[in-house]
């Protein structure tokens, strides 16, 4: 059975929702819940293994490159003149 139309689901009064079986297989074991401009949606996902993203974080290329440019005390002082 194909569901395409919304279910209504209650929440009970542990703030679980029952998701239908033929939803809960799409799914699959992981859920992503997102909170959108339309309201919230469930996806599906994946697990990720923790020291592999770990290690592909620390294994990675720096987002930023170069040097940071340091603030003279004149800027520094000028943004703590802007916050009240």
């Amino acid at each position: 059975m194909e569901l395409t139309e919304p279910v209504v689901v209650k929440v009970d009064s542990k703030g679980r929702i029952c998701i239908p079986a033929e939803m809960r297989e799409k799914i699959g074991e992981i859920a992503v819940i997102k909170n959108i401009p339309q309201g919230i949606l469930i996806t599906s996902g994946k697990r990720e293994d923790f020291i592999e993203a770990f290690n592909k974080l620390i294994t990675s290329e720096p987002k930023r490159k170069g040097k940071p440019k340091l603030a003279t005390p004149e800027e520094m002082k000028s943004v703590w003149r802007t916050i009240k």
